[in-house]
């Protein structure tokens, strides 16, 4: 009889624990119910406002006294302008954007806080560097 009241609170206790132990689990520093901070959005032509592919994100710490090159993370946008990084460590980043024909954009600044994704929507102006267009009078200007 005494094994069977053993048994019966053992059967008893077993799921109480586990929630115990997972709740512990999700309020720790490092536990795997941690969930880590997403950064993702969109990014933009400035003028026509459509999704631009094939932007380089850079994306490092703006700690003083660290060596920002080991610790930068780069995404490129997919076919609809959308990025996403997961797994960004809390703190300050420093964002930068890179596309041919277009200004590179800096955003610095850029709070990650723990547990909390951040959606961005970015937007590049176009790069009106002349030098790389071609005009008919630009021939005639030239000379003979």
């Amino acid at each position: 009889m005494r094994v069977r009241k053993t048994m019966l609170l053992l059967t008893a206790m077993l799921p109480l624990a586990l929630i115990t132990k997972a709740n512990n689990e999700n309020k720790g520093d490092k536990g795997p119910g941690k969930t880590e901070p997403v950064l993702y959005g969109m990014v933009a032509d400035a003028t026509t406002k459509k999704p631009v592919q094939g932007v380089t994100l850079s994306i490092t710490s703006a700690a003083k006294g660290q060596d920002n090159v080991k610790d930068r993370k780069e995404f490129v946008t997919d076919a609809a302008g959308l990025f996403r990084i997961p797994q960004m460590p809390p703190g300050e980043v420093v964002i930068v954007l890179e596309k041919k024909g277009y200004k590179t954009y800096r955003k610095e600044s850029v709070i990650i806080k723990e547990g909390v994704s951040l959606k961005m929507n970015l937007d590049l102006t176009a790069d009106e560097d002349e030098s790389d267009v071609f005009h008919p009078l630009m021939r005639m200007m030239d000379g003979d």
